[in-house]
């Protein structure tokens, strides 16, 4: 199945610099569908971050999604649409379809991996049990090295950063992760199936 990448130029000046969620949430409210495809990847909006917590959009800013090529029917209705970004207002234009070309190293800001039981000890200045950081990331590893293999990607990955953000109220952590050393085709299939939640 092939996977390409549709950019709706958007009109708008500024949102939230956390914004995914909520960016979700708004694309959801014009296409019900959206909200169980599991197809579906939304690429974080692009800007000059501000020290007020916002992003300033650039002239041509663009919502970019990622999905298989015969669901881009599904999608058209948000050509025209004004979504509400956590208050901000977006106006949707007109998609170009891109096609995904292969590189040999690929770069995620997040990845977020739901792990069971994550990791713990206590903090004993605080007196509570805190995230164990080193045993969390060891982890992460691992089930991003499965993640990698059920794909047919056996080559070299790094956690680049933690990174979070705010999903529903809730603080989701992951890591920015760099994957080198893939094949055309193993590029490809990893930016069409992705990893992670």
């Amino acid at each position: 199945m092939t996977s390409v990448d549709l950019a709706f130029p958007l009109a708008g000046e500024r949102v939230a610099r956390d914004h995914g969620y909520a960016l979700y949430g708004a694309l959801c409210r014009v296409v019900p569908g959206l909200h169980t495809a599991a197809w579906l990847g939304v690429h974080p909006l692009g800007g000059k971050p501000g020290d007020d917590g916002t992003l300033a959009l650039a002239a041509r800013a663009h919502l970019r999604l990622r999905l298989p090529a015969s669901h881009i029917a599904e999608v058209l209705a948000l050509i025209g649409a004004r979504l509400d970004v956590g208050g901000a207002g977006l106006v949707v234009g007109a998609p170009r379809v891109h096609a995904l070309t292969p590189a040999s190293s690929l770069d995620a800001r997040m990845v977020a991996i739901k792990l069971t039981l994550a990791p713990r000890r206590m903090h004993a200045e605080l007196g509570r049990e805190t995230l164990d950081v080193a045993g969390f990331a060891e982890r992460y590893a691992s089930e991003v090295k499965r993640q990698l293999e059920a794909i047919g990607i056996r080559k070299g990955f790094e956690l680049r950063g933690r990174r979070s953000l705010t999903v529903g109220g809730r603080r989701v952590v992951g890591y920015s992760v760099r994957v080198t050393g893939l094949s055309a085709d193993e590029s490809l299939a990893l930016q069409a199936k992705g990893i992670g939640g």
